[in-house]
Parts: C-alpha cells; sequence; structure tokens
C-alpha cells in the first residue's frame, strides 16, 4: 500500500513512500548483520595439492573429512581433479552445512548438505543452460570442415565473443569438430562419401541445437536437427527429424531419428563393425584354434583388435539384456534388436556410464570400452551376432535397411516437415532447395507387328 499512494508532484513535496523505502533499507541491513553473525563462507583452491589437502583449508577435520573425501571421489564420483577447481564451504553457528566443489572443466557443481554435521545428502547439480535452434548456410570451397570452420562458429560462442586465449581456441575447434562428426559420421555416413563425392561449390544447409550458458557466457553444440547437401553437380541429400518412442523400448523415452522426405530411414539396420578402428584379429570359423585353451572349436563372432579404451559402439538401436561378467567373454553387453537379431560385445576393460539392463542404446552411442577381461590374449573387442536365436556371420549377413516410417506416424513425419521447413527458411533468410521431381515419361502405345 505504501506505493499505491503519490505526493502532489507539482509542489514538489517528496513522495511518502520514501520513509517506507528507507524502512526496508533498514530491515535488510539489519538481516545481513545477523547472517553475518551466523553464516561464515571458506574457499579453497587446489594448486598443486590434491583433493585432501583443499578439504582441510576448509576447516574440514577426523570423520568428517574422511567422509566428505569419501562421498566426492566414491559417491559423487570426482575422481581427478585439477589446479583450479575450487571448493566451498558454508558454516552455520560455527557447524558445517553444505560444501560445493566447483570443476573447471564441469558445466556444474557436486554438492554435499550436513545434518548436525554429518552428510546427509548430496548430488551433482548442473550449470544453467537453455537450448536455441540456430540456422547454418555454407558452400565448400575447399573441405566440408573448412566450410564449417568459417561459417558455423557462433559470435557468442565465448564470453567475450572473439577466440582471446588458447582455451577459446580449443573450444572453437571442438564446436566445429562435434558438428562436423555428427554431420559426416551420423547423419549422412550412409548417403554420401566425404571423401570421393565433395565436390568445390558443394552447399549446405544445416539446423542445430545448442546449449548456451547464461553463467560463464559460452554456447555448446548439441545435436542436428536437420539438414540438407546440394552437389555442385545436381542432387540433394536430405535429413529431417522424427521424434518418437521406439516399439524395442520399454521405457518411455523419446528418441530423435532421422528420415528422408519420404519417411525412409537414412540408417541400415546395423553399422559394419563397432569400434570406430581397428583389425580384425580372428573372424568368423567353425574351427579355429582357440588362443587360450589350446584346442579347436568354433568361433561365432569377429574379433576387432584395438588400443586399451577404444570406444565400442551399439552397432544398432536395441534394448541391453546382459551387461556384466560373462564367463570367458569378461566383461560383456548384449544388446537386443528388432527382427529377432541379437548382438554381443565380449572383453570390455569397462563399459559406458548411464545404461543398465534394459536401458534402450542407439546406433553408433558407446556401450563400453576396447579390454582383455576373460579368456583374451590382448586388448580387442569379441563381436557376434544372432538372428532368430542362431549366430550369423556379422560380416556377409547382409544388413536390412532400418523401418520406415508407415500409417499414422508417416502422416505425422509429413506434416511436421512442412512446418519445419517453413521455420527453417524464415531461419535461414531464403527458400530451401527441395529436390526436383522427374517428369513421368509418356510411352505411346505400340502397335504389335505380326
Amino acid at each position: 500500500m505504501m506505493f499505491a499512494v503519490s505526493g502532489d508532484r507539482g509542489t514538489g513535496d517528496p513522495w511518502k513512500f520514501c520513509a517506507g523505502i528507507d524502512t526496508l533499507d533498514s530491515c535488510r541491513t539489519g538481516m545481513l548483520a545477523l547472517l553475518a553473525d551466523t553464516i561464515d563462507v571458506y574457499t579453497s583452491t587446489i594448486g598443486d595439492g590434491f583433493l585432501g589437502g583443499a578439504v582441510r583449508d576448509l576447516g574440514i577435520t577426523g570423520g568428517q573429512y574422511v567422509s566428505t573425501c569419501g562421498i566426492l571421489m566414491d559417491s559423487l564420483g570426482w575422481t581427478v581433479q585439477r589446479p583450479g577447481d575450487t571448493l566451498s564451504a558454508i558454516y552455520s553457528h560455527d557447524l558445517l552445512s553444505e560444501l560445493r566443489a566447483y570443476p573447471r572443466n564441469r558445466r556444474g557443481f557436486y554438492r554435499i548438505c550436513y545434518t548436525g554435521g554429518n552428510p546427509s545428502g548430496w548430488e551433482y547439480v548442473p550449470q544453467e543452460r537453455w537450448v536455441r535452434q540456430r540456422a547454418i548456410s555454407c558452400e565448400v570451397s575447399t573441405t566440408v570442415w573448412d566450410a564449417l570452420w568459417e561459417t558455423a562458429l557462433p559470435e557468442d560462442l565465448t564470453e567475450s565473443g572473439i577466440l582471446v586465449n588458447s582455451r577459446d581456441s580449443s573450444r572453437a575447434v571442438g564446436y566445429i569438430s562435434e558438428l562436423q562428426r555428427a554431420l559426416t559420421d551420423r547423419l549422412f555416413v550412409y548417403d554420401i562419401d566425404f571423401y570421393y563425392d565433395v565436390k568445390v561449390g558443394d552447399k549446405l544447409w544445416i539446423l542445430i541445437e545448442e546449449n548456451r550458458y547464461p553463467v560463464d557466457g559460452e554456447t555448446g553444440f548439441r545435436r542436428i536437427l536437420a539438414a540438407k547437401y546440394q552437389f555442385a553437380y545436381g542432387g540433394i541429400a536430405e535429413a529431417f527429424p522424427f521424434f518418437h518412442r521406439p516399439e524395442e523400448s520399454d521405457s518411455a523415452e523419446i528418441i530423435l531419428d532421422h528420415y528422408h522426405r519420404d519417411g525412409a530411414s537414412l540408417r541400415t539396420m546395423f553399422l559394419k563393425m563397432p569400434v570406430p578402428f581397428g583389425r580384425v584379429s580372428s573372424g568368423y570359423s567353425d574351427g579355429r584354434m582357440h588362443p587360450v585353451l589350446g584346442y579347436t572349436r568354433a568361433h561365432r563372432g569377429i574379433d576387432y583388435a584395438s588400443p586399451l579404451g577404444t570406444e565400442i559402439y551399439a552397432v544398432g538401436d536395441g534394448v541391453i539384456t546382459l551387461r556384466g561378467w560373462s564367463g570367458g567373454y569378461g566383461n560383456m553387453v548384449r544388446i537386443r534388436h528388432a527382427n529377432g537379431y541379437e548382438t554381443g560385445y565380449g572383453h570390455m576393460s569397462n563399459f559406458a556410464s548411464g545404461q543398465n539392463v534394459g536401458s534402450f542404446v542407439h546406433q553408433g552411442e558407446i556401450i563400453g570400452y576396447i579390454g582383455s577381461t576373460g579368456l583374451s590374449t590382448g586388448p580387442h573387442v569379441h563381436f557376434e551376432m544372432r538372428r532368430n536365436g542362431s549366430y550369423v556371420n556379422p560380416a556377409t549377413e547382409i544388413m536390412p535397411p532400418a523401418d520406415p516410417l508407415e500409417g499414422e506416424e508417416l502422416e505425422r513425419f509429413l506434416a511436421e516437415m512442412s512446418v519445419l521447413e517453413a521455420q527453417w527458411s524464415m531461419l535461414t533468410g531464403t527458400d530451401l532447395p527441395v529436390p526436383q521431381e522427374e517428369p513421368e515419361l509418356e510411352t505411346d502405345s505400340l502397335e504389335s507387328v505380326e
């Protein structure tokens, strides 16, 4: 109410709520003074030392010290600390109430809450972010990577808007590398050979999603929503998004897949191999001398040798049915796919985080890392495939295309595609190219000649 009535501005009298503002300011000053007497905040920085020293610098000792370090490293998984990482401890009436750890290489912080001086809860708190869409268009003059580097970097990639130090430059290279891999190694990997097919004058239109972090004023690449690649000598490759829940998944997760204009999938059902690079150290065979057991037996899979720790990909969409130790296979993952297929990946050194039995994984998603667990003589992955319960040779199996959209899903996809193209054109500021329909050939009726 004190803001509802103003004084007479014509006479220059002060507004009556000025006294109320003075009262509020006095209350605020008193509250801050009260908090200053009851709350203390201490900070420490990890320099050339280690986590334990930084925790001790906050006044945390004894059993509280042991439990705090254990939670940060074991429960929260903060196993590697770097110089410049900071910790902050909040004391209320000289009793520890909260601790926060801020790793420099993470967009968020670890938090431990204390009740009566003892840990009562902990979590990782991601930094606030918002997602935005951005349209990119460019023309190839040398390589696709160079074209993206010249046109695709966001103006607000860094807080200052320019690359002023080595970290900014590294972030720029990382941004373009992520975008280029998503485009060439995932989206158009089945339609375009980016070694032989790319020519000067090819054009690209890409609709992407970015993560914007308001706290540090930086922007990061998230994913590609849609893309068009127009060849200089004619023809267009397109990828349109469709969000849906796969039938093979038992969860409510909504995934993003990409399709051609007619609803056909961009993907084949399986990748050719489960590792980004590697050599075949042992092929599929009905009889092979086992290198460890020393006798001949069938080898129902293909072994790909790669350096220890190399990523292992799921070759197709599916649900994890096994994730754990499996005898001579060591650490193993099995995935159930559509159409009666199942794949297995053995001898892993470790599993990818955030996955469990029942998790739906996407084609190309990391599920583990090359190792030598179980009956193994060196780092490799044993890759096997079954169809309707029987082993098949992955190298000779005819890989079926991924299922196209049909029925109601196809109708929804076509309706959403037209809306997306209109919005995309507005963001680009020009009409996007579309494939030209081939004219129907008119056939004259021919009279048969006896």
